[in-house]
């Protein structure tokens, strides 16, 4: 491979435990805006008390968690389904509370700050979440059926974050992409979106690794082609300067599936 020639998340393969440490760790100085800044707003969306159901499937970058206190609260069966074995080991040995596995008790603090309730000191989220996570699953964009041989349901909600610029090269690549995974959620459903406008890399462990560069624009645009209905959009202006990524800011969209999808142009 070209050493010039950014790397592809799920072709080439991702150190997930890299990933975690630079833009997830407590000490990271992107913590404020890539976890907290999430958390708050999926919390706020969830705490309105619009949205409720019984499964909701994560399709998420790396072995990354935090995105998932709150839903466990409204959505008590989760699956989550990675693209790699490295980020599925790493999942499980954090399950299993492993010697080694990733430390995310700074997530936890944060994200029980955010729920009023007399009984703080029991209130476990991770636990909870735990208990909310029923399957990983392996999956490949490439099949019809993904997840094969397993076969999916609809869902109630769909949370995708940082995935779908990975994995596309242009709009239409992320278009087709984005149907492989909302075809999942049901009418109604919740899809909540995460993801870094206008940004075109990130490096984990040295390796440099390909963004598909958008905007709001096109965001809204391609929802709305989908039969997505836009319930609220949070947009955070990045104050980090740093050479391990360029996005210039964050977004939180809930939308709502309202009908089915087109065909491609």
């Amino acid at each position: 491979m070209d050493a010039s020639k950014p790397k592809v998340y799920h072709k080439d393969g991702m150190n997930t435990r890299s990933f975690l440490q630079t833009y997830c760790d407590r000490d990271t100085g992107f913590g404020e805006e890539n976890l907290n800044f999430i958390m708050k707003k999926i919390h706020d969306s969830l705490a309105a008390g619009h949205f409720k159901g019984k499964t909701a499937y994560d399709f998420s970058v790396g072995s990354i968690i935090h995105q998932l206190y709150t839903v466990s609260d409204y959505y008590p069966e989760i699956t989550i389904l990675k693209l790699n074995d490295a980020c599925i080991m790493e999942l499980n040995k954090w399950l299993a509370v492993r010697t080694g596995a990733f430390d995310w008790s700074h997530t936890h603090d944060y994200v029980k700050g955010l729920h009023c309730t007399s009984d703080q000191e029991n209130l476990n989220k991770e636990e909870n979440l735990k208990t909310c996570i029923k399957r990983i699953l392996k999956f490949d964009l490439q099949k019809a059926n993904i997840t094969d041989p397993e076969v999916l349901e609809q869902t109630d909600c769909i949370i995708t974050g940082w995935l779908l610029e990975l994995v596309s090269q242009n709009q239409n690549d992320y278009t087709k992409n984005f149907r492989s995974l909302v075809k999942f959620l049901k009418p109604g459903g919740l899809l909540i979106l995460l993801g870094c406008l206008n940004a075109s890399y990130y490096k984990a462990a040295e390796d440099r690794y390909h963004i598909f560069t958008y905007d709001y624009c096109f965001l809204r645009k391609n929802l709305a082609n989908e039969g997505f209905k836009i319930d609220i959009c949070e947009v955070l202006e990045s104050k980090i300067q740093s050479d391990l990524t360029d996005y210039k800011q964050l977004i939180v969209i809930p939308a709502i599936k309202e009908c089915m999808v087109s065909k491609l142009p």
